[in-house]
């Protein structure tokens, strides 16, 4: 398992997200696979800075990667900020209305859901945990 701890700022979300790339890089993920990746963790870490923390640069996000068996990557975001599930607060996304009458929020969970095979969130004491899931396909 390779870890780091980041300061939970948005001034560090490109380190995390450059670490993060580095650790699966050589993998066998295809590139839109990594792409996908890199887009679940950077509204994951975004979510964590501003709701967790609520912008407070006193907080850390510690980053673990693990490769599974050559067939997948798990990748879990623990942190210290409040309580905060990002499964739950999930908004009701209404697709087909126009952009302007929509609610704001939901659609980064969405595509959370979409670009990652599973999400679990669980805390754990005092620390949020949310892993993020992606099969290798080959």
């Amino acid at each position: 398992m390779n870890t780091k701890k980041f300061p939970a700022r948005l001034d560090t979300l490109h380190q995390m997200l450059q670490w993060i790339h580095k650790q699966i890089k050589s993998v066998g993920f295809e590139v839109s696979d990594l792409r996908k990746i890199e887009l679940a963790s950077e509204e994951a870490l975004v979510n964590v800075i501003k709701h967790g923390y609520k912008n407070e640069s006193a907080g850390f996000i510690e980053l673990s990667v693990v490769i599974h068996d050559n067939d997948k990557m798990i990748l879990t975001i623990r942190d210290k900020g409040l309580l905060f599930n990002p499964l739950k607060q999930e908004a009701k996304v209404d697709l087909e209305s126009p952009l302007e009458q929509r609610l704001e929020g939901g659609l980064g969970i969405l595509m959370m859901r979409q670009y990652m095979d599973q999400i679990n969130y669980k805390r754990d004491g005092e620390y949020n945990l949310l892993t993020m899931i992606k099969k290798i396909s080959y």
